[in-house]
């Protein structure tokens, strides 16, 4: 039980800034390569809270987009928008680094280029955009689905990719344990079998895992290797094309 608080404690203070004091006593060691077992579930339980605070600002007579504006707006509170940071690095890096020594520079600058800038604003407004058009009865699956598929996506980087460079994240996370990621693995399937009817379950997968590897041809080709940037750039665009195959399923219903 204290090893499963310790990685709860491990996850929810990587994914979230949630204040996590009330946890600290019940937690044993904090092991992060241990605590990957749990890293669908704090995706999931990320996208259930979005879709909370959609519900409740639907029921307050808000409309769709609004409540869905709020809805994100929250979630990148609650998450200090670790992620967006990563896509918006990547973008600038990718984009405007010439060289590999320059790509990681740029990455490792905290300042927003334009293309960093131009990318997070696609990203926020197609993910408000899907998150406006699912209709509330496929809210929370939906959302806890996409959530769960973002945080697995970086865990597939991570597990069949060459870090980037030996700091950071990379050195932190590697290698991947292999029990922990094939509980990771499974805890995802068995979690949107229960969530999603088996075709959209297997889009949304599909989806994921093909916005997964387009990121690691990537990163291959122009970093050699991935960097904590380009995991969050990951778990991003997975979520985004979990959600348009939820949107595309379930929006003219």
């Amino acid at each position: 039980m204290r090893a499963l608080a310790a990685d709860l404690l491990a996850s929810l203070g990587l994914f979230t800034r949630l204040p996590l004091s009330w946890l600290e006593r019940w937690a044993g060691p904090v092991d992060l390569r241990r605590s990957i077992r749990l890293w669908p579930l704090v995706g999931a339980g990320i996208g259930a809270l979005t879709a909370l605070i959609m519900q409740m600002a639907l029921m307050a007579g808000l409309p769709p987009l609004v409540s869905a504006l709020l809805a994100v707006s929250v979630q990148l509170v609650v998450t200090g928008a670790l992620h967006e940071d990563g896509l918006a690095d990547s973008a600038d890096g990718l984009a405007a680094g010439r060289t590999l020594a320059r790509r990681l520079e740029i990455m490792r600058d905290s300042r927003i280029g334009s293309y960093g800038a131009a990318a997070l604003i696609m990203a926020l407004t197609l993910r408000t955009g899907c998150i406006a058009a699912l209709p509330s009865t496929h809210l929370l699956a939906c959302l806890a689905v996409a959530g769960a598929c973002a945080r697995a996506s970086v865990l597939i980087i991570a597990g069949w990719t060459p870090a980037a460079r030996q700091d950071g994240l990379a050195a932190a996370l590697l290698p991947l344990p292999v029990g922990p990621l094939r509980l990771a693995l499974l805890t995802l399937l068995l979690l949107t079998a229960c969530l999603l009817p088996g075709r959209v379950m297997v889009m949304s997968l599909l989806a994921s895992m093909g916005a997964t590897l387009v990121v690691r041809r990537i990163a291959l080709r122009a970093m050699g290797g991935f960097t904590g940037d380009l995991l969050g750039a990951t778990a991003v665009l997975s979520e985004l094309a979990v959600l348009l195959v939820l949107v595309a399923t379930y929006a003219q219903r």
